[in-house]
């Protein structure tokens, strides 16, 4: 524990009371440290009970789905990517490139082609925990950038320059007093080697489909252990969702009736695969180059059986994955 730990929640406290910040969406940002990753990569997360950093998940192969860019990460020195890395805010830049399943159409537009995150969850962390540990630092501004600045004390943390970390809306680069706002909304958080869950308190999906997938690929002692701090959010405060995601499902035994977001900017194609599976039973359904209507985001998909398990994947992307029990409603 830092010997300023006191002074660093006050001043957590203090900025989160600040009128601009408790008037707006930034109202709760002062007290979590954010970290979001693929659905594949949390449910890892969760199971091992440790962050890790990218240095060493890629050293042991245990990193299921890779979202950040190479053009990034070739800039960023080695000993930063043996941190784990946490932002002060949602919403970062980075997040904005990655975000959401993407046709490969759409990926070749992107700035960073190879920045995708199909499926994020946020992981929130007790802000005050974690800067007060001993081995916690925090930057200035992202960690790709060539100027940034290491720091750790409370009086660091109070000059950062808030205004901008927090900025929201769109940045005007032809006025310099923006011109480094995008660099200053990355400033990170960084623990090294890895970060044990102590201190998460909440882990948010964008959807109710995207919160039961993550659930099902828990174990069912870590379902139970994390359920009731696993929830979805319909509102933006967190989440783009400017790209394709599924926002509900609902099954039965004739059929599985899915709807995803109909603002997704990118419809496609994809290769879509679906899979049904009841006992040995297994049952696949694959297009190769499906694609989205305007107007057209429900689809209705024939199962068949009363217990089944239902995948369904979009280039490859694990979107969704439950099971579905059938329930009689005759009491005896």
């Amino acid at each position: 524990m830092k010997g300023d730990a006191d002074q660093i929640r006050i001043f957590l406290d203090h900025l989160s009371q600040t009128g601009w910040v408790r008037r707006s969406e930034r109202r709760w940002w002062p007290r979590f440290l954010c970290h979001y990753t693929d659905i594949q990569n949390a449910a890892r997360i969760l199971s091992s009970g440790f962050l890790y950093s990218r240095q060493r998940l890629e050293d042991t192969q245990r990193l299921p789905v890779s979202s950040g860019s190479n053009e990034v990460l070739a800039g960023t020195q080695s000993w930063i990517k043996d941190c784990v890395r946490l932002y002060f805010r949602p919403k970062t830049p980075t997040q904005y490139y990655a975000e959401g399943v993407k046709s490969a159409e759409t990926l070749q537009r992107s700035r960073f082609p190879d920045a995708h995150c199909p499926v994020p969850v946020f992981f929130l962390f007790d802000s005050a925990e974690i800067l007060s540990r001993e081995d916690s630092w925090f930057s200035d501004r992202g960690l790709a950038s060539r100027n940034y600045q290491i720091m750790s004390t409370a009086q660091d943390l109070a000059d950062l320059d808030w205004r901008k970390i927090y900025h929201t809306g769109p940045v005007d680069f032809s006025r310099p007093e923006e011109s480094d706002i995008i660099s200053r909304r990355m400033a990170e958080v960084i623990v090294p080697g890895h970060l044990d869950m102590k201190s998460l308190k909440w882990i948010y999906c964008r959807s109710e489909a995207e919160k039961d997938t993550l659930l099902h690929l828990l174990t069912d002692v870590l379902r139970h252990q994390n359920e009731g701090r696993i929830l979805s959010t319909a509102r933006s405060e967190l989440f783009y969702k400017q790209h394709t995601y599924l926002e509900s499902v609902q099954m039965d035994r004739e059929a599985a009736y899915l709807s995803f977001s109909p603002d997704t900017q990118s419809l496609g194609p994809f290769r879509l695969q679906v899979r049904i599976r009841s006992g040995d039973d297994i049952r696949q359904y694959t297009e190769d180059a499906y694609a989205f209507q305007r107007g057209e985001f429900r689809w209705k998909i024939r199962t068949g059986f009363d217990d089944y398990e239902f995948e369904l994947r979009l280039d490859g992307n694990l979107v969704y994955r439950n099971r579905h029990i059938e329930v009689d409603d005759i009491p005896f």
